[in-house]
């Protein structure tokens, strides 16, 4: 059965996160795999301190069940509350002790998992983008889609995406999945790209042109495309955003490199503090 992964780290910023999955998943037709990943030092019960630590283990793991458990029917009351047109989705809790790598690669590998959805600090998710460890380290660890959803923001009501694009062939799956959703949720689609100089700008047209010609066989009505001009392409794309007011934003992650160089040297990093936006970040495979 299709399923979102819910990360949780029992944080308002992690909340916020799990309970869009939940109403998601009553659109998408899913369950919610709600997850914890915590890690503890192993302490062999000969060594001095031995049977204190493993007590400490103990209480440590009973207290996370706890928050779990709780995380969970708080959970189970807004998926009884999904309107009867959709479908209720299956919750279930899990918790997983040490690296979290290899904890995700068991998971997606055990469950049809769709997408994977987190929270992010107070401030601006873009900035938690870039700069953010805990999102680097998720994103660089799986080979599915992260949302990003940022405290006080919503995905429940999405009229309006941006997607952001080299126009490289790896864009292509990214923007087929994301039109599925756009089927589902009935939101429209700007695909975006900010105008860099460029040696050869004949195949930079050719370029756009093949890409524009693959995703009009996905057959949506719903999808733009715009060429953004400036140089910087973090203080454009995030005049854009404040300008449009998209729902969420969506880039891929081979371009992460590429974006974080302009976002670390922008004068506009300040400026991004005002702008909360969930992201979906996409793998190059999915």
């Amino acid at each position: 059965m299709k399923t979102i992964l819910a990360l949780t780290d029992f944080s308002d910023n992690s909340s916020n996160a799990v309970n869009s999955a939940v109403l998601l998943a009553g659109k998408l037709h899913a369950n919610v795999l709600l997850y914890h990943n915590y890690e503890t030092i192993a302490v062999a019960s000969t060594f001095s301190g031995g049977p204190y630590v493993e007590e400490e283990f103990f209480l440590a793991t009973t207290e996370t069940k706890k928050k779990l458990d709780h995380q969970l029917n708080t959970l189970q009351y807004i998926a009884d509350g999904i309107d009867k047109t959709e479908r209720k989705p299956t919750l279930k809790g899990l918790s997983g002790d040490g690296n979290l790598k290899d904890n995700l690669k068991q998971i997606i590998d055990e469950n049809q998992i769709m997408f994977i959805t987190m929270g992010a600090p107070s401030g601006t998710s873009i900035e938690h983008l870039f700069f953010g460890s805990e999102t680097n380290k998720i994103i660089q660890h799986t080979q599915r889609p992260v949302l990003v959803v940022p405290a006080n923001t919503s995905v429940n009501n999405i009229k309006k995406t941006i997607f952001a694009t080299t126009f490289d062939e790896a864009d292509i799956t990214p923007l087929h999945f994301l039109i599925g959703l756009g089927k589902i949720f009935k939101f429209s689609i700007e695909v975006v790209h900010v105008n860099q100089p460029v040696k050869d700008k004949k195949q930079q047209i050719e370029k756009e042109e093949a890409f524009q010609k693959h995703i009009a066989k996905f057959g949506y009505d719903h999808i733009s495309f715009k060429n953004l001009g400036g140089r910087e392409v973090a203080d454009r794309l995030h005049r854009h955003c404040a300008e449009e007011k998209p729902d969420l934003l969506a880039v891929v992650h081979h371009q992460h490199s590429f974006f974080r160089r302009y976002f670390e040297h922008s004068t506009t990093k300040e400026a991004l503090s005002d702008l909360k936006l969930p992201l979906f970040i996409f793998p190059t495979i999915i």
